[in-house]
């Protein structure tokens, strides 16, 4: 990786990363009472976060499952700030004191992510989630197509963020499955910090060039990271 610049960029996964929990799930299951389709909403995730399924094809799967209508994803979102991972504020404050640029980049749903960013002073421009579609009764039956709906979806984000001169200095992607590697393996990210706060995926761990179990880790981490600039501006 080369040397970090004054201004960086780090892009940061959503769902067991910055909160908790994998929020599509935690929704679908509040919904559904029967054990057997709950036990098959958590391998459809594990298949998918290990790389094992097509994401697009986890998603449809999912929703299919759920029920879900609008009124439930404005629930989670109401209360998305419970589950936020303990640690996430100061990491958040670190990085905006320093000036860096930061980015949420999910394969979740905006009306969910958005709370979060708003909190963390993350523009608008600056969040990439999924848009859920809703037949005339407010079921939700699909997401909008879109990069994220589909598998290599936060490549295609990163790609089109650098072509258009928003990536500034080194890029940095923090988050802890699969589709967060890839985006490192595809060279759209000059580094990548896989996260174990709430599952290690061993995938995950073996490839990641940086893993960190908890928050503190990842504190320390990028305090040394961006300590390591060869020029800081004054604060």
């Amino acid at each position: 990786m080369t040397g970090l610049e004054e201004r960086n960029s780090f892009v940061f996964d959503f769902d067991s990363t910055i909160v908790s929990i994998e929020t599509l799930d935690t929704l679908i299951k509040q919904n559904l009472s029967d054990e057997e389709a709950r036990q098959r909403v958590d391998e459809i995730t594990l298949r998918a976060m290990n790389g094992e399924l097509d994401f697009g094809a986890s998603l449809a799967l999912r929703l299919g499952l759920s029920g879900a209508r609008a009124e439930h994803f404005a629930g989670m979102a109401e209360g998305i700030e419970n589950f936020l991972t303990d640690g996430m504020d100061e990491i958040f404050d670190f990085l905006a004191r320093e000036e860096q640029e930061l980015f949420i980049v999910s394969g979740g749903f905006t009306e969910i992510v958005r709370p979060i960013a708003e909190r963390f002073g993350i523009p608008g421009e600056n969040c990439f989630a999924n848009e859920y579609l809703l037949d005339d009764k407010g079921k939700v039956v699909g997401v909008n197509d879109g990069p994220l709906a589909r598998e290599g979806g936060k490549s295609a984000v990163l790609r089109a963020l650098k072509e258009r001169g928003r990536l500034p200095g080194v890029v940095v992607m923090v988050g802890d499955g699969m589709s967060d590697y890839q985006v490192y393996a595809d060279g759209l990210a000059d580094l990548f910090i896989g996260c174990g706060f709430h599952v290690v995926r061993k995938n995950v761990k073996s490839r990641a060039p940086m893993f960190v179990e908890t928050p503190a880790a990842l504190r320390s981490f990028l305090d040394s990271l961006l300590s390591a600039r060869p020029c800081r501006g004054k604060k």
